[in-house]
């Protein structure tokens, strides 16, 4: 994450999922300097993103003085103030926002997902995205579409120009194309480029990372790990895929996608492994 356009810094930003008393922290990168704390916040997995370099935005799964509902909080990151917030009628699991900063999605444990333009604060649709909780989710690079993953599996796709039509927002919205391909629960998307296509990358309980081809939706290549796999990311030259492990480990892969045809599977054994943490 970039801290602003001021203060010009790359920073680490960390929160519990579960105690509201360890709240948020962020560091210099750089220096290891702390920057910032946030107490008495603990937002959902993927709960938790940088909107436009100038705002922190979570989720927080129980509100003061509600049952059952949710909440998410934005907090500036160049100036202490109270935070802005926006309840919400059910609990909030994972939220992401477009990269130009206009709309936040979020999902819920229920699988009905939300979409808020930022400027207004306006909800613009509420739709039931899928039977089973949603895990996580992640927009495309030019923001076109919106990608959902959940505890079955399931990975769905969605066109963002069916979300924000106004006119046609009491309906439900049409669903782009979905894939059944991973045994269990999704961990994490990321999405590239490779080459002139778009890419993205899922990852799952199932052991398993799959590169898939967005605009089709065709399964591209398979990851394979020896343990479930519950968090990934991808370098910032989208070179090399970082898959962290139940166990602790981190698995490295060198991504090489631009000129593949068909589909194929990787083992563990083409993967280097960063042992961290016991």
């Amino acid at each position: 994450m970039e801290m602003g356009e001021k203060m010009n810094k790359e920073a680490l930003v960390v929160c519990s999922d579960k105690s509201t008393g360890i709240g948020i922290t962020v560091w210099d990168l750089e220096t290891g300097e702390q920057l910032l704390h946030i107490p008495t916040c603990a937002a959902a997995p993927h709960g938790l993103f940088c909107l436009r370099n100038q705002f922190i935005v979570a989720s927080q799964s129980n509100r003061h003085g509600s049952f059952g509902g949710g909440s998410i909080f934005i907090w500036p990151l160049n100036k202490p103030q109270s935070p802005l917030r926006s309840y919400t009628l059910e609990a909030m699991g994972p939220i992401s926002c477009t990269k130009d900063g206009l709309y936040i999605a979020g999902g819920a444990p229920s699988g009905n997902a939300y979409l808020w333009e930022v400027t207004s604060g306006r909800l613009l649709r509420t739709w039931h995205a899928h039977h089973k909780s949603l895990k996580c989710m992640v927009f495309s690079d030019d923001d076109s579409l919106l990608i959902f993953g959940c505890t079955d599996g399931i990975i769905s796709v969605w066109s963002m120009i069916s979300l924000v039509d106004v006119e046609d927002s009491g309906s439900s919205p049409s669903l782009l194309y979905y894939s059944s391909e991973h045994r269990s629960s999704i961990t994490g998307l990321v999405t590239m480029s490779a080459g002139a296509r778009s890419i993205f990358i899922s990852s799952s309980l199932d052991g398993t990372c799959k590169v898939w081809e967005l605009v089709s939706g065709r399964h591209l290549q398979t990851l394979v790990y020896p343990m479930s796999v519950t968090a990934i990311a991808l370098h910032p030259l989208e070179r090399l895929l970082f898959s962290g492990s139940v166990d602790g480990n981190i698995f490295v892969n060198v991504l090489d996608i631009g000129a593949v045809e068909d589909c194929f599977t990787t083992t563990e054994d083409q993967a280097f492994v960063l042992k961290v943490h016991k």
